[in-house]
């Protein structure tokens, strides 16, 4: 799916989200939350995929039903855009960090509640700070699993062949004592 229709989609769930809960529908928001609570747990059993844009709307419309800005559920706002930051793009969880803040805005009461407000738009390089730091210790718990890889099939099969018996065993008795001090490390 493209940057744009990502970022249409999240628009549209916080627009529909804002509108029934400032017209008349706002009466019938559990009854709304409960299809969609329904609709995101059939289509993930059926189909195994989670569809994000439901659950967008969903985190919404609770959290603007109980409040907005000033909803003990706020957190869960948090949590979206957080767990977002690990499949989307940096520059994708700050436009909806923005788009969002302009959604919550509307229940702005004082100074407090621009704190909160600003908070959203800091989420995003935490969320790529942690998304950066499991993706070098993905990569670094990978490089190290390949050298204890060749040193135990490649390294030993090579010398082997090189080298006379007692300077193998030598080195292959280093290179055991090596790869345990390895995986103690780990």
């Amino acid at each position: 799916m493209s940057q744009y229709i990502k970022i249409l989609s999240f628009f549209i769930a916080c627009l529909l989200s804002t509108i029934i809960i400032n017209a008349p529908f706002n009466y019938y928001s559990p009854q709304i939350i409960a299809i969609f609570v329904i609709f995101i747990i059939t289509s993930y059993l059926f189909k195994k995929k989670l569809f994000i844009t439901p659950l967008i709307f969903l985190v919404q419309i609770i959290v603007f039903s109980t409040g907005s800005l000033h909803s003990p559920l706020l957190f869960l706002e948090y949590f979206l855009l957080f767990s977002l930051a690990f499949t989307e793009t940096p520059k994708l969880i700050l436009i909806y960090s923005l788009i969002l803040s302009l959604f919550i805005s509307q229940s702005l009461i004082n100074f407090s509640s621009l704190i909160y407000l600003l908070s959203f738009v800091f989420i995003a390089p935490l969320a790529y700070f942690v998304t950066q730091n499991s993706q070098e210790n993905k990569t670094l718990s990978y490089d190290r699993e390949e050298t204890l890889l060749w040193l135990t099939l490649d390294l030993k099969q090579k010398l082997q062949k090189l080298l006379p018996n007692k300077d193998i065993q030598k080195i292959i008795n280093h290179t055991d004592e090596l790869i345990k001090e390895l995986e103690k490390n780990d």
